[in-house]
């Protein structure tokens, strides 16, 4: 049998490797995630404000006032739903100001969802008849 040299051995070849950017993948689930907590939040939200105008209680100087701060996280909510929706839709061709406004947005989301939850309780505990005194 032949042996094989150095010389006479064929170089192995090696398959291309390919390098993935996953820091597309992560704004991308990230922007998923946040959409996913700002809709189920905007879900309790209109539930509260129809649970408000159902019983009357709207009509109320508390349930107005209650009313009236559910709407405003309400609408800052849809705000950022339609912030999200473009970042979107323009991911592949991000501008600097686009992902500085999204790193802003997210930065304080945490505290912009607590916030609605903390109204969306508060108008829970005055509908169940605790905070209408």
């Amino acid at each position: 049998m032949f042996k094989q040299t150095a010389s006479t051995r064929k170089p192995k070849v090696r398959p291309m490797a390919f390098v993935v950017d996953l820091s597309a993948a992560r704004h991308s689930r990230r922007r998923q995630t946040a959409e996913r907590r700002v809709r189920a939040v905007l879900e309790d939200n209109r539930a509260a404000l129809s649970r408000l105008f159902a019983s009357g209680l709207i009509f109320t100087q508390k349930g107005s006032r209650a009313a009236r701060e559910l709407l405003g996280a309400h609408q800052g909510l849809l705000k950022v739903i339609d912030f999200l929706t473009r970042l979107g839709a323009e991911e592949r061709s991000l501008d600097l100001r686009l992902k500085l406004r999204g790193e802003e947005i997210f930065e304080h989301l945490d505290a912009q969802l607590a916030r609605t939850a903390q109204l969306t309780a508060r108008t829970g505990e005055f509908l169940s008849g605790r905070g209408r005194e």
